[in-house]
């Protein structure tokens, strides 16, 4: 899969699974927000924003790591969408 494409077979599940969105270089604590932000107003989107695993704290770093996505299969309007949204921030898996 290359980067900025969503997993067709994500799309092949259950409304409630879970997708791990992650974006390299990180982005920032308030860039995820706006992305979380952006994404919900997509009808039956659901995000969800991860903690950073690391121990230890690093000012430069971001303090998320990541985000949930939930959204509904077989929809390929809202796939699009979620997908030019993704891009929009950057590089992301």
């Amino acid at each position: 899969m290359l980067s900025g494409e969503i997993d067709q077979n994500l799309l092949s599940g259950n409304q409630g699974d879970r997708h791990l969105i992650t974006y390299a270089p990180e982005i920032t604590l308030a860039m995820y927000r706006e992305l979380a932000s952006h994404l919900e107003q997509v009808d039956g989107v659901n995000v969800e924003l991860v903690w950073q695993g690391d121990r230890e704290f690093n000012y430069l770093g971001s303090q998320i790591g990541g985000l949930y996505l939930t959204y509904p299969a077989n929809c390929q309007n809202q796939q699009d969408l979620i997908e030019k949204i993704l891009n929009h921030y950057g590089n992301w898996q």
